[in-house]
């Protein structure tokens, strides 16, 4: 049996991915966990950065998807479905945690180890929420596929970047 870290749950998906994932058409092993959660009729949240984002969209728009909602910041780049659109932030930065925030359950696809990426791979880590991972090398064309390690370690400045943020926060 799986275990809950280790298939999507709840009634909120987030598709996230890296802005430099090129590739023509989604990996098999995302598409399919994207279809589970069509069954399951959760919730879509996708990003509108060119990369990993617009495959996500293109695809759910192939798949007639109507449950989705466009996540963006100061302004919006990409709606391929048309959906509703909803400002997560006024940057880039907020926009994705407040999306992280929000979801129950991600897929990732993360390039050349993304420091973005890696980042929102710590906050989910860290929220506990079931996240599938798919991760390619453009140098080496290794991928590496499955769930969220929770013993892994993403992102070895996190807890310094959290900590320069509040910093700040406090300062101004």
């Amino acid at each position: 049996m799986k275990k809950a870290r280790d298939r999507l749950l709840g009634r909120k998906l987030l598709l996230m991915g890296s802005k430099a994932f090129r590739a023509k058409k989604l990996p098999i092993s995302v598409a399919r966990n994207i279809d589970e959660a069509r069954v399951r009729r959760m919730r879509t949240i996708v990003g509108e950065v060119p990369g990993a984002c617009r495959l996500f969209q293109d695809y759910l728009k192939r798949r007639k998807c109507k449950s989705v909602v466009v996540g963006h910041a100061k302004s919006i780049r990409y709606n391929a479905g048309n959906w509703k659109t909803k400002q997560y932030g006024q940057s880039v930065t907020e926009r994705e945690k407040n999306m992280i925030e929000e979801c129950d359950s991600a897929i990732i696809i993360w390039q050349d180890n993304s420091g973005v990426i890696a980042e929102n791979l710590e906050l989910l880590k860290r929220l506990g929420k079931p996240t599938f991972l798919y991760g390619y090398h453009s140098k080496t064309g290794v991928k590496k596929i499955g769930w969220l390690d929770p013993k892994r370690v993403y992102d070895p400045y996190y807890n310094w970047k959290e900590y320069m943020r509040s910093k700040r926060k406090r300062n101004s």
